[in-house]
C-alpha cells in the first residue's frame, strides 16, 4: 500500500530547507531535485502512514479503504497528519538539530495518533453502527429477570444444581 501523503505534500506543508537539512547525510542540505527523488522521504512517509494505520485499527473507527476514499478538506487533513508524523520521524533521524521544533512535532504527532487510536471522528465521515460502537462500547449485562427467563438446566434440575441466589453475583 502506498503512503497517504507524497513528498510533494510534505514539501508543501513544511519548510523545504529544513527537510533538506534533516535528510542530508553530508554537510550540504539536499536540493529540491534531491528531495523529490529521495528514498529516505518515501520510507519516512510510508512509516508515518503505517503508524497512522496502526492507530486507526486500534481505534476501529476508520478502515484503510475509507481513508483512501477521502476527498477535499478531509484528505488535506489526513495528509497534514501524515506529514506531521513524518516530520517528527525526520527529527528523530537527526536528533538534537532543532530541539524546540523536534519537541513540537513529536507532541503534535503523538496527539494526532492518540486521537485516532481512541476513535475520535477527525475526518468528515458519517458514522456507521460499527464506527459508533468503536468509541462507545456496550458494557451492559443481562438483568436477573432476563436471567430467570432463560429456563436453563439448573432451573429444571433443582436437586442437582445449587440455588440461583448462590450462583448470581450479589447486586444483580
Amino acid at each position: 500500500m502506498t503512503a497517504y501523503a507524497t513528498i510533494a505534500d510534505l514539501i508543501a506543508r513544511h519548510d523545504s530547507n529544513l527537510i533538506g537539512d534533516l535528510i542530508s547525510d553530508g554537510h550540504e542540505p539536499a536540493t529540491a531535485s534531491e528531495l523529490a527523488a529521495s528514498t529516505v522521504l518515501d520510507a519516512i512517509l510510508e512509516d508515518a502512514s503505517g503508524q497512522l494505520e496502526a492507530a486507526m485499527l486500534c481505534g476501529n473507527r476508520y478502515s484503510p479503504t475509507e481513508l483512501l476514499a477521502l476527498t477535499g478538506n478531509s484528505l488535506g487533513f489526513l495528509k497534514k497528519i501524515v506529514c506531521t508524523i513524518a516530520m517528527a520521524a525526520l527529527f528523530e533521524r537527526r536528533p538534537g538539530m532543532h530541539i524546540e521544533k523536534e519537541k513540537y512535532y513529536w507532541e503534535r504527532a503523538k496527539a494526532y495518533i492518540e486521537e485516532i487510536r481512541t476513535g475520535k471522528n477527525l475526518f468528515s465521515l458519517t458514522d456507521s453502527n460499527e464506527n459508533t460502537l468503536a468509541a462507545n462500547p456496550d458494557t451492559t449485562a443481562p438483568s436477573s429477570v432476563d436471567y430467570a427467563q432463560l429456563n436453563l438446566l439448573p432451573e429444571q434440575m433443582l436437586r442437582y444444581f445449587p440455588n440461583r441466589a448462590i450462583r448470581l453475583p450479589s447486586g444483580r
